[in-house]
């Protein structure tokens, strides 16, 4: 009657990291039945977590966390005037970069919280009991700084040609 993984922390990965994939669950005893899961996650789910629960636990999984650390601007030439835009999708193609400012911002923290609702049957007497039981990981994301590098390094080289 465990908790896998059994460590606190979920996992560490930079924000350049792809194919994340997370299995939470409560192993059972012979005399438990299961009823179901449920999570919630803090402070609040990004976009790039999927999370689903199933008869045999939490699933955390994650294509790309590319995306976590937007810019704090990108400013760029529009004829003589300076445009400030906050991320790379409103950039438009072709303009000169004036400035480009990374996201300072250098971790981000999620708290998985996984809870577990089965029935416990006493040998004895027969009875069974409601439990439940949460775990709580920790999900960190640390920003790869090379991800706005490539990403200044993309637009640079498309608008070139």
């Amino acid at each position: 009657m465990t908790w896998h993984p059994g460590e606190e922390l979920l996992f560490q990965q930079p924000d350049t990291a792809t194919g994340l994939a997370y299995h939470c669950y409560f192993e059972l005893g012979d005399d438990q039945t299961l009823t179901g899961y449920t999570w919630s996650i803090t402070p609040e789910q990004p976009d790039q977590f999927t999370i689903t629960s199933a008869a045999d636990g939490v699933r955390l999984v994650s294509d790309s966390l590319t995306g976590l650390f937007v810019p704090e601007f990108i400013d760029y030439l529009d004829a003589d005037q300076v445009v400030r835009v906050a991320d790379w999708p409103e950039l438009p193609t072709g303009k000169e970069l004036i400035e480009f400012r990374p996201s300072s911002i250098s971790r981000r923290e999620y708290v998985l919280t996984v809870t577990v609702e089965y029935t416990e049957t006493d040998p004895t007497t027969a009875a069974e009991t409601e439990v439940t039981a949460s775990q709580s990981w920790r999900c960190v994301v640390l920003h790869d700084y090379s991800s706005g590098r490539d990403k200044l390094l993309e637009y640079m080289n498309a608008s070139s040609h």
